[in-house]
């Protein structure tokens, strides 16, 4: 008899330290009501995104199912603690435990070149007790790209169009990028130019080209493609009102050194690029109101070429994955002589203490460099190939105080000393910003791709 009762009690006490007996119908909290996926393209998965479901009762909790409302014909799919499937059934969470549910959706394409919504829900029911997990995206039917082009050819506003590869554009073929055209390069793509590239965007539509994955974290995350590359075959190449992002390079040009401009650039953002915006080698660029910024060594390498002009653009220096040790812009004599290069209205920018740097003796320099109404961060005394006859109304130590530099907002601020600098001759040239806003708005035109508007503030 006391054998019996022992073992009772041994068996009670077992019973009371297992956190997963005698459980309970009851409540469930969600780490989050809706679950939003960013656009997805059709036929293709997206990220994995997730819940969490916890047990807010005193005591074990059994969950007796949980089940996506769409069932086997869901574009959604779930993996609920470690198991894949549309439903699970007797769940038991101990108290203040959770269970984790995994998300993923594919699209079927639909014909249409607007997104179009889907939704669905994850349930739960534990006794007389139910909850549910919205689940919500965008599905996006694209064009796929896998075929090089060899004539002219010519994308449009629509449907995106993804390369999954590389793409090569062939000598004597051009391809031309219409307003609000949208391209999305896979992991280690890029696009070879060896004809001409005429990406014309406008100021309400920008083309953009990026990387593929289209969730809002990596739309600042650079070298997720290898980026444009224009061979020194390639010949009149315009980029306008463009948007170039998460690149390794942006944009590479190698020149043949002739006189007339490989490339010319006008209302263009080239960002978020681990190596650089621009790198030209060689090569004869123009670029108005363009912005280059958020690179991992220097955002504008020029070496060689025949001439690099830059009017009203803002170059800045910003790298917050590692220490940059480049400057945001550097000029060189790469395997020839150096080239000639203009900055007039510009930014030249960055946290370092120089962010322009001649490989060349202040003589040479004098010869090839021309800096005129402008912001420059250097160190004049330090800087062994400045000399005064290269800048003409520049500031050197100011800062040039934008909106929100951390947020990727360039414009200036109400006490930025950018602020009605600029030189007139240029702004009458080009009345317009990089966004098609008008310049001046006040006694004079401001430096940089950004003209203050009355009343612009920082982004909430």
């Amino acid at each position: 008899m006391r054998q019996l009762i022992f073992i009772l009690s041994v068996t009670a006490v077992c019973l009371g330290c297992d956190p997963l007996a005698n459980p309970v119908s009851g409540r469930l909290s969600f780490s989050a009501d809706t679950i939003s996926f960013d656009t997805v393209f059709s036929s293709a998965g997206s990220a994995t995104l997730e819940f969490r479901a916890v047990n807010i009762e005193r005591e074990p909790l059994l969950i007796d199912r949980i089940w996506l409302g769409g069932g086997k014909d869901s574009p959604f799919r779930l993996n609920i603690n470690g198991m894949p499937g549309t439903e699970a059934r007797n769940i038991v969470l101990a108290r203040n435990d959770s269970l984790f549910v995994f998300v993923m959706v594919t699209i079927d394409p639909t014909g249409e070149d607007s997104p179009v919504a889907v939704i669905d829900s994850v349930n739960f029911m534990s006794g007389n007790y139910t909850g549910r997990v919205i689940l919500e995206a965008w599905g996006q039917d694209i064009w796929i790209i896998d075929k090089d082009i060899h004539s002219d050819a010519s994308w449009n506003e629509g449907k995106p169009y993804v390369i999954k590869g590389s793409l090569f554009i062939d000598t004597l073929a051009s391809l031309t990028l219409n307003p609000g055209t949208r391209v999305y390069l896979h992991r280690g793509g890029s696009v070879i130019v060896a004809g001409s590239l005429h990406s014309s965007g406008s100021a309400d539509k920008r083309v953009i080209i990026a990387t593929d994955r289209l969730e809002y974290v990596y739309k600042d995350v650079p070298g997720r493609w290898k980026g444009i590359c224009f061979l020194d075959c390639s010949k009149n190449n315009n980029i306008d009102f463009t948007e170039i992002r998460n690149a390794e390079i942006a944009v590479k040009m190698t020149g043949n050194g002739a006189s007339v401009p490989d490339l010319v650039m006008n209302g263009t953002m080239l960002m978020h690029s681990s190596v650089a915006s621009l790198a030209a080698e060689n090569a004869d660029v123009f670029a108005v109101n363009c912005l280059f910024a958020h690179s991992g060594f220097s955002t504008v390498s020029l070496t060689e070429g025949v001439s690099y002009a830059f009017v009203h653009c803002t170059v800045a220096g910003r790298w917050e994955y590692g220490f940059r040790s480049e400057p945001a812009m550097f000029i060189g004599r790469g395997n020839g002589t150096l080239p000639a290069v203009s900055v007039v209205n510009s930014i030249i920018t960055g946290n370092l203490e120089n962010e322009l740097y001649v490989d060349a003796s202040a003589s040479d320099a004098a010869l090839l460099l021309k800096a005129d109404s402008s912001l420059i961060k250097v160190d004049t005394i330090g800087s062994s190939w400045y000399s005064r006859s290269l800048f003409r109304n520049v500031m050197t130590g100011s800062s040039a105080r934008f909106i929100d530099e951390a947020s990727y907002d360039y414009r200036p601020d109400t006490l930025s000393p950018l602020l009605d600098r600029a030189g007139r001759s240029e702004a009458i040239l080009w009345p317009y910003d990089i966004r098609n806003k008008p310049r001046p708005t006040g006694p004079g035109s401001d430096i940089g791709a950004y003209e203050r508007q009355p009343g612009e503030r920082k982004k909430q």
